[in-house]
């Protein structure tokens, strides 16, 4: 049996190597530049789905570089997809999110538009003892993010797919949640995991039920968000400012409109990120554990999605 390991991050992979190769000896670690037989592919470590998963006949487990697993929509239910776990990744994330809020708090992505214009415009701004901030998603990171922004004395609340168990942040759920969520919130955040039910979430219906003049700081997927209705709410000004880290197609290229958007910060995908050795580490663990036949830890829910 081997370990395919497809990404061309040249330092991940000799992380990987190094660390595999040292624990299991016998589990040759290929690349895409080896030749490959596809019969001896037991397991796969890769963020893009491959063209024809039916090539790998044993495969038995498929590791997502990221936490992000909704590209692997076409792997057979029976593989078992695992998702990678960083607590430090979380700390990332949030933090990103802590900065988006403040910066949409203190109008910098309007302030940013004005200067280009060489136009001195100074507005009063928000305290944020007087804003309210709501989060869509409230998973292991959007609960820590509403724990920093409730720390630094915002009034935060959640909405989340399914009702979850109490931890201290109001959290709405349903159609009707998120109507209450979305019209007490001056800032809205979106955290939400990739699913069939939130593909297309932010549009022109659910910008038009946000409070007027709110603002929204995504850092889910690329896909939550219908661009055209963004760039219709900012222009309009039905949506103040906006802080935007991902989308459908990355990197976001060079004459793409939405690097324009009025009153919008564009990130390049940078909210956060799986340390290598972290990353491998989770791997090995599942390695062992699949030797000892234990089940594997950090798999995705194949009906849910997460």
């Amino acid at each position: 049996m081997a370990f395919l390991f497809n990404s061309p991050d040249a330092a991940r992979e000799a992380v990987f190597r190094a660390r595999l190769t040292a624990a299991f000896p016998d589990l040759p670690f290929l690349t895409a530049r080896d030749d490959v037989a596809p019969e001896a592919v037991r397991f796969i470590f890769t963020w893009a789905p491959l063209p024809d998963w039916g090539r790998f006949p044993n495969l038995e487990a498929v590791f997502s570089v990221s936490a992000g697993v909704d590209q692997f929509a076409g792997l057979p239910r029976e593989i078992p997809l695992i998702r990678m776990q960083d607590p430090m990744n979380t700390r990332r994330v949030v933090e990103y999110v802590t900065t988006s809020v403040l910066a949409c708090l203190r109008d910098l992505p309007v302030l940013a538009r004005c200067q280009r214009e060489r136009n001195w415009a100074p507005d009063r701004a928000r305290l944020i003892a007087d804003t309210s901030v709501g989060i869509l998603g409230l998973g292991a990171i959007g609960l820590e993010a509403a724990r920093m922004l409730s720390g630094l004395g915002f009034r935060v609340a959640g909405w989340a797919l399914s009702p979850g168990a109490e931890d201290g942040v109001a959290r709405h759920t349903g159609a009707e949640g998120l109507d209450t969520l979305l019209a007490a919130s001056d800032i809205v955040v979106c955290l939400l995991p990739l699913t069939p039910a939130t593909e297309g979430i932010l549009n022109a219906d659910l910008f038009a039920r946000m409070r007027p003049g709110a603002s929204l700081v995504h850092a889910g997927r690329g896909r939550h968000c219908v661009d055209a209705d963004l760039a219709a709410a900012l222009s309009s000004g039905r949506l103040r400012s906006a802080v935007i880290d991902v989308f459908d197609v990355e990197p976001l290229p060079a004459d793409d409109a939405r690097w324009d958007l009025p009153n919008c910060l564009v990130t390049p995908h940078v909210a956060g990120r799986i340390a290598p050795e972290t990353a491998v580490e989770n791997v090995a663990e599942n390695l062992a554990r699949h030797a000892r036949g234990l089940p594997l830890l950090w798999q995705v829910d194949r009906d849910r999605g997460y």
